[in-house]
């Protein structure tokens, strides 16, 4: 593995090939001396990584990419130990910008990827392996999604990327895990989406596999696809006329699935939502565990001119495999509340998912923000403005996408 050496750093770390991009800032004949000396300043706030990626986010705004190629060789000449992934993502970028070599580019986003394997942060490994992906560095890409699955199991970026990888590499086996990872879950708001699409996946790959002759990997592939699309319970609350019901589902360790958490700890979710002219709202639990499931039904809101005269509860065990059992439960309306327990056996779920509370990582953002930016003046930086801003997240991962 590449690591990141500090003594490279005087020598350029990563030299830039050829010329190209912008003209430096104005009345700096060379960016690269001047950003060089202004890290090098015995001042601490010039060593934080929050207000050089502002400086970034500046300079690229307004077109300065020989300048942000400089000042991130600047800040890591001088602080190779505060060096985070997202800097030699941004490093790869200005050298290609700059139209520099294939080859600094691969190296940069080496250490990047070096430095979010130390990290374990599954925001830096699956941002990195992202990058490697898009450019079609393959190599790195599959061990640090596959760290960052093992630490967010109820995320789908790093099994999407899986997916993705799987298909440009023509590995099954990888394709097969990331898929029965993917559909262990409900995922609302998604869940019909990724099913689909990984089946679509599936059956890619199957096609290339059989032309090239691999027939029993493909047919490995595909009955894993069809063990991993059953379910072990699968409700669904369908109605007519113009109102809004809302399912909820207490499950046997005593989380409850509904609309204010629609995914539990437990595998369950509320993948869908219905209300109004939507008139079907969904539980799945693919992977449970065995006992008690506990179904109740309310009413929010109906239009008298447009009452619901039909209220149908469907319950499905084990679908998908030859131990399917299926119940239908006629409601009542106006009295939806009555409880309906069904008793799963052989679940297939062995392990609790971590628990998320939305709310508690969004005061964390904030405190973070506070602590990075008092409420005081800031100096301003050389080339920007104007108070810093704090660094802006980065978009999720997009869903399952295969670049042909």
């Amino acid at each position: 593995m590449r690591s990141v050496d500090p003594a490279t750093a005087t020598r350029g770390l990563i030299p830039i090939r050829g010329t190209g991009g912008s003209a430096p800032l104005a009345g700096v004949a060379d960016p690269y001396a001047y950003w060089l000396k202004y890290y090098a300043a015995k001042d601490p706030k010039r060593a934080s990584p929050e207000l050089l990626h502002d400086t970034i986010r500046d300079l690229n705004r307004i077109g300065k990419t020989r300048d942000v190629h400089a000042a991130l060789m600047g800040f890591l000449t001088n602080h190779p130990t505060l060096a985070e992934p997202w800097m030699y993502e941004a490093l790869a970028l200005a050298i290609e910008m700059n139209k520099g070599s294939e080859t600094d580019v691969k190296t940069a986003l080496n250490y990047a990827a070096d430095l979010a394997a130390r990290s374990h942060n599954p925001n830096h490994l699956v941002s990195v392996a992202d990058i490697l992906f898009s450019k079609g560095y393959y190599d790195r890409v599959g061990a640090l999604l596959d760290e960052a699955a093992g630490k967010v199991p109820h995320r789908f970026e790093p099994l999407v990327g899986s997916i993705n990888l799987a298909q440009k590499i023509k590995d099954p086996g990888r394709m097969g895990d990331a898929i029965d990872r993917l559909l262990s879950l409900g995922w609302p708001g998604q869940d019909e989406y990724f099913r689909l699409e990984s089946r679509n996946q599936a059956e890619t790959l199957e096609k290339s596999l059989r032309e090239e002759n691999r027939v029993a990997e493909a047919d490995a592939l595909m009955n894993r696809l069809a063990q991993a699309e059953a379910r072990d319970l699968f409700v669904r609350l369908t109605w007519d006329g113009e109102s809004d019901y809302d399912l909820a589902v207490e499950e046997p360790l005593g989380a409850t699935a509904c609309y204010q958490t629609p995914r539990t700890v437990f595998g369950g979710a509320i993948v869908k939502n219905g209300y109004g002219s939507h008139p079907e709202e969904i539980y799945t639990c693919p992977r449970g565990f065995d006992g008690d499931y506990t179904i109740t039904v309310s009413t929010i809101w109906t239009n008298p001119s447009r009452p619901t005269t039909r209220l149908t509860l469907e319950v499905v065990e084990h679908e998908g495999t030859p131990r399917e059992v299926k119940q239908t439960h006629r409601l009542v309306p106006d009295k939806p509340n009555a409880a309906i327990k069904v008793h799963l056996t052989e679940g297939r779920r062995k392990k609790v998912l971590p628990y998320f509370d939305p709310n508690a990582s969004a005061l964390e953002i904030l405190s973070k923000h506070q602590k990075a930016n008092p409420p005081r003046a800031r100096a301003a930086r050389p080339g920007a403005g104007g108070r810093a801003a704090p660094p802006q997240p980065k978009p999720a991962s997009p869903p399952i996408r295969v670049e042909n």
